[in-house]
């Protein structure tokens, strides 16, 4: 799996949390009855029943989010793997901020991931999250997909969302 090394930067942009949600990039679904033991951990953090990776009833971006907030003292919310249960959480932005939870719709449910860039344009945001073509990675989405961001900390401010230049695949299917 291809792990990004963490960067200075996600501590000095306020988004330690980012650190350890770039380490789990290439983590993904196992086809078949085995399932990836993190997926599993992900699951028991957003405490998610279910003991299979696949399939779009076992969605994991919520469950990934809260096993990341939750490497960083923070208590997800409750039912934290619906992804639309992340609006709950934490303190609601007027705009989003490097770092923050994007919490967006989908048919059947929701999505959720962090933000970590934006296009020059500012019309697409780069989002890191899991689920993402079944595995953890960075995607680009349009930006008016997006319907809510919230911040664990509770702070008007923050890094603004620098412009995108790492790898990344084109939104995709979630869930």
């Amino acid at each position: 799996m291809g792990h990004v090394i963490p960067s200075e930067r996600n501590t000095e942009f306020g988004a330690p949390w980012i650190d350890t949600a770039q380490f789990e990039i290439g983590q993904q679904e196992v086809a078949g009855k085995k399932a990836n033991p993190r997926i599993l951990e992900y699951f028991a953090a957003g405490k998610y029943w279910g003991k299979d990776d696949t399939g779009g009833k076992n969605a994991w971006c919520g469950s990934f989010t809260a096993w990341v907030m939750s490497k960083h003292g923070f208590t997800p919310p409750a039912n934290a793997f619906r992804a639309l249960q992340w609006l709950n959480f934490g303190y609601p932005l007027s705009q989003p901020i490097y770092g923050a939870i994007g919490v967006k719709p989908r048919k059947g449910g929701g999505h959720v991931s962090f933000i970590v860039g934006q296009s020059e344009d500012g019309l697409s945001y780069y989002m890191l999250g899991g689920n993402q073509g079944d595995a953890v990675n960075v995607r680009k989405y349009p930006a008016s997909v997006w319907t809510g961001f919230v911040s664990p900390l509770a702070t008007n401010s923050g890094v603004a969302v620098p412009v995108y230049t790492g790898q990344a695949g084109a939104a995709g299917a979630e869930g």
